[in-house]
């Protein structure tokens, strides 16, 4: 193959790429522009659970800081609730509930009640988690 055909491909193959990724905000982001005018987070569980192609822990990391940031923090509590339920021993999991008993302790407590906290927090997994999503040696 010639140098001027592999760099042909290479080009179409970084287009694709980046058109997926654009697709994948996408989805998610409108998902959350859904959830922040019905107040519900139904469509962001969904565009989560869809997608195939990333972790589902990330992707939830990156829609309840979407939301957190934005002080939405009913619906990041939402959130936060609906990520320990499917996967509470991610770091990125405790990160976040750890934020949300630090930073909003009554409306954590509010939301997802004693028992639930109870149950789902983990401070040995929380005390290891900087808050990267998973990418860093410290959350793998």
């Amino acid at each position: 193959m010639s140098k001027e055909v592999i760099i042909i491909i290479a080009g179409v193959l970084f287009v694709f790429v980046i058109l997926l990724f654009s697709m994948k905000g996408n989805s998610l982001g409108k998902a959350i522009k859904l959830a922040k005018k019905t107040r519900d987070i139904n469509p962001v569980v969904k565009a989560i659970e869809e997608d195939k192609t990333g972790d589902i822990a990330t992707s939830f990391n990156i829609a309840i800081k979407s939301l957190w940031d934005g002080y939405d923090r009913e619906l990041a509590m939402d959130l936060i609730h609906a990520l320990l339920e499917r996967d509470d021993k991610a770091p990125i999991s405790q990160k976040w509930l750890q934020d949300a008993l630090t930073i909003e302790p009554e409306l954590a407590r509010k939301q997802l009640g004693k028992d639930f906290i109870d149950s789902h927090f983990h401070e040995e997994i929380a005390k290891g988690c900087v808050g990267c999503g998973g990418s860093c040696k410290t959350c793998k």
